[in-house]
């Protein structure tokens, strides 16, 4: 589990907590509607937390897809390994690595957003950037 999903499950349940202890203060009819709540809340949040890493995967796949379409026009004949960054969040934005065959020690990323897809950087496999390397990246954008 990642560290920002086990943090946010406890933010969930800490809420579920306080409500349920506030719902020991209301009238019985009251304290039904408390405890249905958290409830809702509970549900809502092990089903979303359960379905993320799901969803994340779906996105993942759809971008590296279509970055392997564009390569494949901009680069014919030439051959890359693609891996994203591993982080289980959801967002506008996937961030995708790229290692040309051709260039096996310059890592190019690319960002898949609103089915644009952009080369925003490049460094070298130590960790460098590519301008201080010397090295003439053959891919860039």
């Amino acid at each position: 589990m990642h560290p920002t999903t086990f943090i946010e499950l406890s933010i969930v349940f800490s809420v579920i907590i306080v409500i349920a202890i506030i719902a020991l203060l209301f009238p019985k009819k009251v304290k039904k509607m408390v405890w249905i709540l958290s409830a809702v809340i509970l549900i809502a949040g092990v089903s979303f937390y359960t379905a993320r890493p799901f969803i994340v995967e779906h996105q993942t796949e759809k971008a590296v897809e279509q970055l392997e379409k564009h390569l494949e026009e901009t680069y014919p004949g030439d051959a890359w390994g693609i891996t994203d960054t591993d982080e289980h969040r959801m967002t506008k934005v996937v961030f995708l690595h790229v290692i040309f065959v051709s260039e096996p020690d310059i890592v190019y990323e690319y960002t898949f957003e609103n089915k644009t897809i952009e080369q925003v950087g490049m460094w070298m496999l130590s960790g460098e950037p590519v301008e201080e390397s010397g090295v003439k990246p053959k891919h860039s954008e």
